[in-house]
């Protein structure tokens, strides 16, 4: 009876889903009469809104370089062990752990439908999944850079130090600074199958090993933004007007961190959009950070960023933040078990209803495109 009940919540969860889908786009509207504070409105210098910021307008926009986002070509470019995840049935003989992906980066967003498989047995579930590769599983630490491209040349890069700890396959935190150089394997590579190319290109690694590549920036360019760099900014502007690169020196930035708050738990419960604010501004954060949705298992999510420059008092941040939520949902839950175990043995849950109640009505506090995400996100622990 309670796994049907489970499942009847979450069927609401994604009857919920459909809903805001169409009330979503009632968001600025919602965001003003609430005061929600906008990140994406913080950067003094922006890019332009003509790059790309998806990868889906990327791959319609580059026709000749479309390949790079059919992930089983990006491996197989390398020589790794890979393939259609539908030629692994009633293979048990390969060697495991491997990592079965979705194919098609240009299709896909966030970490959806990654997994490292241990065994034939784990692997068994996933097979009814359509558009699946695998490949062997790579056990390094994973790095980033976004690369400036004109006509197949580099003329800017901004790499990603990534922390050694991770949460399943998504980092802690990562460090961003121009003193960082991408490997040089992943330079050749970009050298030989980008020829011709212009534009932004973001490729992230395993030690040297490339596992995806977009012909956009990291987060829509967001990093790039946060570093308040004018001369970058404008630089990568007119590179994209022109196709051209006008600077000669070394543009350097301003080095910082982001840092990934992570549940062990679905979060059914949002922290407040305005309790945040106090807590990130009280710490000194800077200006950008956001709800940001990462399944990282089949249970587990990383589920907001936020950006500092001094490391120790991120990590305090970043603690602070997840206990808190952690809290927050461990609260939501037991408050509706003891609503529906009170309703279903005739018992007083109406109290236990109220505090329900209520703590839905503070997790409202947030965009309608936050709570859009979060509720669709749940699809991921379903199927």
């Amino acid at each position: 009876m309670l796994i049907l009940l489970v499942r009847r919540i979450y069927a609401i969860v994604l009857i919920s889903y459909l809903i805001m889908s169409y009330i979503k786009k009632l968001d600025k509207t919602y965001s003003e009469w609430l005061r929600i504070f906008n990140p994406y409105d913080t950067f003094p210098y922006k890019l332009s809104k003509s790059i790309p910021q998806f990868d889906i307008q990327a791959y319609k926009l580059n026709p000749r370089h479309q390949r790079v986002y059919d992930k089983l070509f990006i491996v197989q470019s390398q020589h790794l062990p890979s393939g259609e995840l539908e030629d692994l049935r009633g293979q048990t003989d390969i060697p495991y752990p491997i990592f079965i992906k979705p194919r098609w980066g240009h299709k896909t967003a966030s970490s959806k439908d990654c997994y490292k498989i241990k065994s034939y047995e784990d692997l068994e579930p996933h097979f009814r999944k359509k558009n699946m590769m695998w490949s062997t599983f790579i056990n390094a630490k994973e790095g980033m850079t976004d690369f400036v491209l004109v006509n197949g040349e580099i003329v800017y890069q901004l790499t990603y130090v990534y922390s050694e700890q991770q949460y399943g396959f998504a980092d802690v935190w990562k460090y961003v600074s121009t003193d960082n150089v991408p490997p040089s394997d992943v330079v050749q590579w970009v050298n030989k199958y980008m020829a011709g190319y212009t534009g932004p290109l973001n490729v992230q690694y395993r030690d040297t090993i490339i596992i995806e590549v977009g012909m956009r920036f990291a987060r829509s360019g967001m990093y790039i933004e946060s570093t308040g760099n004018k001369p970058l900014i404008d630089a990568i502007n007119h590179m994209w007007e022109t196709k051209t690169w006008i600077v000669r020196e070394e543009i350097k930035i301003r080095p910082f961190y982001s840092f990934k708050c992570w549940s062990p738990i679905p979060v059914l419960c949002l922290i407040p959009q305005h309790v945040l604010d106090v807590i990130l501004n009280y710490f000194g954060a800077m200006s950008f950070y956001e709800y940001y949705f990462e399944p990282t298992g089949t249970h587990s999510t990383v589920f907001f960023q936020f950006l500092h420059r001094d490391f120790n008092t991120g990590m305090r941040m970043k603690r602070m933040i997840e206990t808190l939520l952690l809290m927050l949902n461990a609260l939501y839950i037991t408050m509706a078990l003891l609503t529906i175990g009170g309703y279903l043995t005739h018992r007083s849950y109406k109290s236990f209803m109220i505090v329900w109640i209520a703590l839905t009505i503070l997790s409202i506090d947030n965009s309608l495109n936050v709570i859009y995400n979060q509720v669709s996100h749940q699809k991921q622990f379903l199927f």
